[in-house]
């Protein structure tokens, strides 16, 4: 078995090369266990390094050192690979992903990583990117376009970065006219805070906007919330960060939630969508699973 590290030297607040990897260097050497380490020098950079070493055909663990993004575009770069595994040291601003499986000090904990098994998981597809986590359009998208700025000022954390971000989007404009066809068949529309398609649970710092989703049955969790008067918004935030949404009363009429395999989103007006924490602005654009798209390791 081959292993490789892939590091993002900026995800976090903290150089990940001098805090996170020493300590894995470190035990790798006095164990005689060989490896290759790369930097990451531009987006999209740890999709090209890990399509070649996992195109190389044989066994290989690849490990993301970062966060969300970095592992997104590990597992992107390794997708139909069988000979391939994929895992993340958490040490971005969110960790999200991981959330659907466990706890962040077993991903830490190097000694489990090494004996951790695999298990496939579904990807998502989106308008020729993918994505490992969870995408969406609206509110919750522009929160995370602004969420980006924020990060970058010293001592504010991923989730703190959230909340600021979330309370500027908040006094602007609020709500997506949108046209949601789901699966070829049921269609939507109107105007909504958001529309969501997750293959995992988490996003955002810790909000569970998709509380049911499984990462490995072939389906994506489909949620879609129309927007509510601005005064109700507050109270709805704090059910929907806790993943209680799906069963409020509160969010009935304005709900939405399915599975499916395709959603397809045309916004008349440009809106901002949202890609494991990559945003663009968009037209049209579809999430489509990709089952089983590549083998994730998963510590215990």
């Amino acid at each position: 078995m081959r292993y490789v590290f892939i590091v993002n030297p900026v995800a976090g607040k903290k150089n990940a090369y001098d805090t996170v990897f020493p300590a894995i260097r470190e035990y790798l050497d006095a164990n005689g266990i060989e490896f290759s380490c790369y930097l990451t020098e531009r987006p999209k950079h740890a999709t090209e390094l890990a399509e070649t070493e996992s195109g190389k055909g044989d066994p290989v663990r690849i490990y993301a050192i970062g966060g969300d993004g970095t592992l997104s575009e590990t597992a992107a770069g390794a997708i139909g690979r069988k000979n391939a595994e994929v895992g993340i040291f958490p040490c971005g601003s969110g960790n999200d992903y991981i959330k659907t499986f466990g706890k962040p000090a077993d991903f830490l904990s190097l000694k489990k990583q090494l004996k951790a098994h695999s298990r496939p998981v579904d990807m998502i597809h989106s308008n020729g990117q993918y994505s490992i986590n969870l995408c969406s359009v609206g509110l919750d998208a522009r929160v995370a376009f602004e969420m980006v700025k924020f990060k970058d000022i010293p001592f504010i954390s991923g989730p703190m970065a959230y909340n600021l971000a979330l309370a500027k989007v908040l006094v602007g404009r609020l709500g997506e006219p949108l046209e949601i066809l789901i699966d070829g068949g049921a269609r939507f529309d109107g105007t909504y805070l958001f529309a969501l398609a997750g293959s995992g649970k988490y996003y955002g710092g810790g909000f569970c906007g998709a509380p049911q989703a499984v990462p490995d049955d072939g389906l994506l969790d489909f949620v879609l919330i129309k927007k509510p008067p601005v005064y109700q918004i507050p109270p709805l935030i704090k059910i929907y960060k806790n993943g209680g949404h799906l069963e409020s009363e509160k969010f009935k009429s304005l709900l939405t939630f399915c599975r499916g395999k395709k959603m397809e989103i045309t916004a008349p007006n440009l809106a901002v969508a949202n890609f494991d924490g990559e945003c663009a602005t968009i037209r049209n654009l579809r999430f489509e699973v990709v089952p089983n798209a590549v083998n994730f390791i998963v510590p215990v």
